[in-house]
């Protein structure tokens, strides 16, 4: 495989959760004995550079850049069509509607093309037509990778051939998460006082995500009386606002804390007595993976490719979505029970380093590369 050459094509400006396994991937392959040749090319908008270009250059990785005036840019199409042309990959690996779409149109015959099926978010007329220009896109694809099974069920039911997709869980570096979140500051200003519980949640606020439902539990266990706690929500997003207005309804005005998107949110893990995850829809989150890199006990919603990540009562305690009764008590459980904490805390960290390490990552996606070149 030594003389392959991979296109990995992501519309990205920050390091996001499909972006970091990319750019862990990409180093890892140069260490592989097949040693791929993988650049990253990507969309930008004014600035040249962004913080996603910045962090693929600083791993050493080539990154080509297509200027864009919108995203429907009339020019974008023959742009990449000629980068591609420039390139001459044997593969042309792609992550995100924009990605598929341009690569369905402008693609060089004989390429093989591998798409990425990360899920969607569906908060608006908007997104949910980008996302169906997505799926249509990738229908053409030679390959279709996606993270959990219920995802790959769901590309089945959209009449997409089983044959062509594979599942390959998403990834993580305990030692690395924890040297990163030893770098920072203890309590990075979190507002939470000495000998209070911390609850954190990390994601976009968008309905999906569920955090009215995490919401509603707060209130549940400041009205059993659990002690003194911070629920921290990390992440932004269209439901800021409605989440605001919720907390200050149910009383929760600085008990639930809405912090913000945070570049680097390892070390809240470190303050983190559980770590909830609400969502209603899932495939194979990142965050839920730095919680468990980082030992921190969880409860979460049984959704998507959850309960393939963790088990229920073994290393990590699952509720239904939509519950925030079930989701209350499965919090105070963790709250009020430490040796069960700490078990579910062990159990997780084990579970991440057997099953979702970069190495059978990175092995899994360049089995997949000899599928398409065989």
């Amino acid at each position: 495989m030594a003389d392959i050459r991979v296109a990995a094509v992501m519309e990205a400006t920050t390091v996001t959760g499909p972006a970091k396994n990319l750019l862990r991937f990409c180093s890892l392959a140069r260490e592989h004995p097949s040693r791929p040749e993988i650049s990253v090319v990507t969309f930008v908008r004014g600035a040249e550079s962004n913080a996603f270009t910045k962090a693929a250059g600083a791993a050493g990785i080539k990154v080509f850049t297509i200027p864009e005036r919108s995203p429907v840019d009339a020019l974008i199409s023959g742009r990449f069509a000629r980068l591609l042309g420039e390139l001459s990959p044997g593969i042309v690996q792609t992550h995100g509607s924009k990605a598929h779409f341009f690569t369905r149109m402008a693609r060089p015959g004989g390429v093989k093309w591998l798409a990425y099926h990360h899920g969607y978010t569906a908060e608006d007329l908007k997104m949910k037509m980008y996302n169906r220009l997505g799926f249509w896109s990738m229908k053409a694809a030679d390959r279709i990778v996606t993270v959990c099974r219920p995802f790959a069920r769901h590309l089945e039911a959209g009449g997409i051939d089983p044959a062509r997709i594979r599942v390959v869980p998403n990834a993580i570096d305990p030692a690395a998460e924890h040297a990163a979140a030893a770098s920072a500051p203890a309590r990075i200003e979190a507002g939470i006082p000495p000998g209070a519980k911390c609850i954190l949640a990390v994601g976009r606020l968008s309905p999906e995500k569920g955090h009215r439902d995490l919401i509603e539990a707060m209130a549940l266990l400041r009205r059993r009386g659990i002690g003194d706690f911070r629920a921290l929500i990390l992440g932004d997003g269209p439901e800021r606002k409605r989440l605001l207005r919720q907390i200050e309804t149910r009383g929760l005005s600085g008990i639930v804390l809405l912090s913000g998107h945070q570049a680097n949110p390892l070390p809240y893990y470190r303050l983190a007595d559980v770590f909830v995850l609400p969502s209603h829809s899932e495939g194979s989150p990142n965050v839920l993976l730095e919680a468990m890199a980082a030992g921190v006990p969880i409860v979460a919603c049984a959704v998507g490719g959850v309960p393939e990540s963790v088990r229920h009562e073994e290393s990590a305690l699952l509720v239904p979505p939509g519950s925030p009764e079930e989701l209350a008590g499965a919090v105070e459980r963790v709250l009020r029970d430490a040796p069960l904490a700490a078990r579910l805390g062990r159990a997780a960290l084990e579970r991440a380093e057997s099953s979702h390490s970069p190495a059978v990552y990175c092995t899994s996606l360049l089995e997949i590369y000899s599928e398409l070149l065989g």
